[in-house]
């Protein structure tokens, strides 16, 4: 299983796109990319549904933007895994490592998403 280079920079678009205010913060953005059943673990261990996802309030993003060490692979035929270090632009505290499972449906749908605190 390899994914393509096209599918690759897709899935780093779109996994960027989170870090964007103009995408996280658009409801029928986030509706259309978050699958069904969708589940984050945020830095702190506190688990967020779907719904809370999308209807998470505007905030200031602050993050380097491309993403630190981003790699993704193929986990099966349909299914791909995303790592990166997520490092804020301004100072060190926030920094994390990130991991992101997305499926192939009809698009590329963001299934799982998790943030573990990391000291720079």
């Amino acid at each position: 299983m390899e994914l393509s280079r096209d599918d690759a920079l897709l899935l780093q678009a779109m996994e960027e796109a989170m870090w964007r205010p103009e995408t996280r913060f658009d409801r029928a953005y986030m509706e259309a990319v978050l699958a069904p059943g969708f589940t984050e673990v945020g830095q702190s261990g506190r688990v967020y549904t779907r719904d809370e996802s999308i209807d998470a309030p505007y905030q200031e993003i602050d993050v380097v933007l491309p993403l630190t060490g981003f790699r993704v692979e193929a986990v099966c035929a349909h299914g791909a895994l995303v790592l990166y270090t997520s490092m804020p632009q301004h100072g060190t505290r926030g920094a994390a490592h990130r991991s992101s499972i997305w499926t192939l449906t009809d698009r590329w749908r963001l299934r799982y998403h998790q943030a573990t605190a990391v000291d720079l």
